[in-house]
């Protein structure tokens, strides 16, 4: 077995320690130079705004009096809260609202089928919002906030008085 003095220990121990110091600065220091040398790896993209419409389809919202909450809640022209992803993304312009009826299909005695009013569904509806506003472009598509627009997105709309969930069934730009 080898006898090490005081010194010869120190100087082991500061040649490894040095030798980590070593390695660590040649990590920070690749590190710097990727970031600085390679911007695209980084994950900082440049992004433009553009108009955007966005198609929303509530399904089966419960409502007292539908023309009503149609005429007073959910206004074209007016701004409504929107919530992607359970982010909250900011305030959109509603374009357009659309009532879709709910229709059940009626076999007739002559073995045909027609799509009649569902008469179960008085205080229940179907709706198509088309909302309008301002979205990133990058290289991955459409992003409104921090959460990327795609169809089958799961979103919230709020105003003053309706909270309701819907699914985002379009996006056009």
């Amino acid at each position: 077995m080898v006898n090490l003095n005081f010194k010869s220990r120190l100087f082991i121990l500061f040649t490894r320690l040095s030798s980590f110091i070593r390695r660590l600065l040649l990590v920070i220091l690749l590190s710097l130079v990727s970031i600085f040398c390679y911007p695209s790896l980084s994950l900082a993209q440049p992004s433009s705004t553009q108009p955007v419409e966005i198609d929303l389809f509530v399904q089966g919202l419960s409502v007292k009096n539908p023309k009503a909450f149609l005429e007073q809640g959910l206004k074209p022209g007016t701004q409504t809260n929107i919530t992607l992803k359970n982010q909250p993304e900011g305030k959109l312009n509603i374009k357009s609202v659309k009532q879709i009826p709910i229709t059940i299909s009626v076999p007739q005695p002559d073995g045909s089928v027609r799509e009649l009013p569902d008469p179960k569904e008085n205080f229940r509806m179907d709706i198509l919002i088309t909302l309008t506003g301002q979205a990133n472009v990058q290289d991955k598509g459409l992003y409104l906030g921090k959460s990327r627009l795609k169809i089958g997105t799961p979103a919230e709309i709020e105003g003053f008085n309706y909270f309701t969930r819907a699914t985002v069934i379009d996006v056009r730009s």
